[in-house]
């Protein structure tokens, strides 16, 4: 068991209606929130794919910015696939999503955030957890800061990061 932050501290649950947002949050919309401080947990559903993930400690775990930053590096093309998707996205209405799947990552998202904020650290932080149909399983993918990105993140000396 991992001790975290002390109880009655803040979190923001980003869960937008448009799920490729939760895939790839945009990390203008989570700016503030980094500047802050404040702690947040991203959640939501792209077509089959339930998303819970990453908790956000603001210089201590990723962001979207880290996210972001690994994506680009891996995937050169990444920026310009994601604009037309985000493009599509928009000139569509909200798509549907299955409602068994829709639950489920909701109620997984409200245990992370109720654990956080008993004080607990969720196995959310620092890592996103995906299931897709038909199958929900559950698999975690560890979220590691990117050196460059200006949350510093990267920079807290490895005993103080939060493990992965």
């Amino acid at each position: 068991e991992q001790e975290g932050p002390e109880p009655g501290v803040s979190l923001v649950v980003v869960a937008p209606r448009d799920g490729l947002q939760a895939w790839a949050p945009d990390p203008g919309t989570a700016a503030d929130w980094v500047a802050a401080g404040t702690p947040h947990l991203y959640a939501g559903v792209l077509e089959g794919t339930g998303l819970v993930g990453p908790l956000v400690l603001p210089g201590a775990t990723a962001c979207a910015g880290c996210m972001e930053r690994d994506r680009v590096e891996a995937d050169p093309a990444w920026p310009r696939m994601l604009v037309q998707w985000r493009s599509a996205h928009r000139r569509r209405a909200t798509a549907a999503c299955d409602v068994g799947l829709a639950t489920a990552v909701a109620g997984l998202a409200a245990a992370h955030a109720l654990s956080f904020l008993d004080g607990e650290l969720p196995a959310s932080t620092a890592s996103r957890w995906e299931a897709a149909l038909p199958g929900l399983h559950w698999e975690r993918t560890p979220v590691r800061p990117h050196p460059d990105c200006p949350c510093a993140a990267a920079r807290v000396p490895t005993q103080e990061a939060v493990p992965s």
